[in-house]
């Protein structure tokens, strides 16, 4: 929602931040979510192996069983080494 002169963009400059940042973080099953994670400010990769270790790798099983693929999207914190040796470590679970 902003204002504008005729034929003008409406914009907005600097920093707009309403109160605090949160960041809300899921594993979504076809059967529903099974672990959830909320963090104030933004989630960091540490606070991201947390939540794959302590969460979402002990629900999962080996493939072809029961949560067995993990999809990520393309964030920076779903890549690196320390990613793919956690869940290669829980030994259920396949990093592509």
């Amino acid at each position: 929602h902003g204002q504008a002169k005729k034929s003008r963009r409406a914009s907005m400059r600097g920093v707009f931040v309403r109160g605090r940042r949160v960041t809300a973080v899921a594993a979504l099953t076809v059967d529903g979510i099974i672990a959830g994670h909320i963090v104030e400010g933004s989630l960091r990769r540490k606070g991201y192996l947390n939540f794959l270790k302590h969460s979402v790798l002990p629900h999962c099983e080996a493939y072809p069983g029961k949560n067995s693929v993990l999809v990520m999207d393309n964030a920076q914190i779903h890549h690196g080494a320390d990613v793919r040796e956690l869940v290669e470590q829980f030994g259920k679970s396949q990093y592509i």
